[in-house]
């Protein structure tokens, strides 16, 4: 008498199937677009908006501080001269060229910090 043997491919397939399925329907459910109808806020004067200063450096002669133009070589001097006296907590954005080197970048980045400002952030594309 044969002993019965046990075949499993027909059960992988159907798990595999089921994964599938699983991994589609998840899919679709994550990145389906929602329309969400919010309510009215119950504040009523808007929310004061902070203080920026964007820092552009397009190349390794200037830098441009909201529109002004800067040259490296005293960075810290005119930014401080010019913002020195600027509340501490505004945000300080700072875009540079990806071709600065970075002892460029470093000089501006460390004449921000030294005149006192915390939050900074950096620009990426």
């Amino acid at each position: 008498m044969k002993k019965p043997e046990l075949n499993i491919t027909p059960f992988v397939d159907i798990m595999l199937v089921l994964l599938a399925i699983l991994m589609v329907s998840v899919t679709v459910s994550t990145y389906q677009e929602k329309s969400v109808n919010l309510p009215k806020g119950s504040r009523t004067t808007p929310a004061v908006k902070k203080a920026t200063i964007t820092i552009v450096i397009p190349n390794s002669k200037y830098a441009i501080v909201n529109e002004q133009k800067i040259p490296l070589e005293n960075f810290l001097e005119n930014f401080n001269l010019k913002y020195g006296n600027f509340n501490k907590n505004a945000l300080v954005y700072i875009a540079a060229d990806k071709n600065i080197k970075y002892n460029t970048f470093m000089k501006v980045y460390a004449g921000v910090v030294k005149t006192g400002f915390t939050q900074i952030g950096l620009l990426t594309k």
